[in-house]
């Protein structure tokens, strides 16, 4: 069974991935910061979720953190983002996503879609 770690601080959406991965058969860590998500590493997920727009440390700065430590550089993450300025959009993909789709634009099953092709 997969592990994915969703680092979103939207509530409801947090509670919403986290039931709709677990019907879909993956195991889920959620947490609503950046500092928990680091703290969560080293439960080892396959693969993180991750906002952007969270308190205090963002997406970004998590991004580059996990990306700085050998065991966490190559674990795919996917950006899941309110907004998908063209500036942040490069500077994720430097940090090398596999992924970054606004929030708006794709509903939680295409998202899945997105996890399950990553992962298989």
């Amino acid at each position: 069974m997969s592990k994915i770690l969703v680092i979103e601080d939207e509530k409801n959406l947090l509670f919403a991935a986290t039931k709709k991965l677990e019907l879909n058969g993956f195991e889920v860590i959620g947490v609503g910061t950046a500092e928990e998500g680091l703290e969560k590493m080293k439960e080892k997920p396959d693969l993180i979720w991750l906002d952007l727009l969270l308190p205090k440390m963002g997406g970004l700065e998590f991004l580059h953190k996990i990306r700085q430590t050998p065991e966490y550089k190559k674990i795919p993450v996917i950006i899941v983002a309110n907004s998908g300025g063209q500036d942040k959009i490069d500077k994720a993909f430097e940090l090398n996503v596999v992924d970054y789709l606004v929030k708006a634009e794709h509903t939680l099953e295409y998202i899945i879609s997105k996890i399950n092709g990553v992962l298989k």
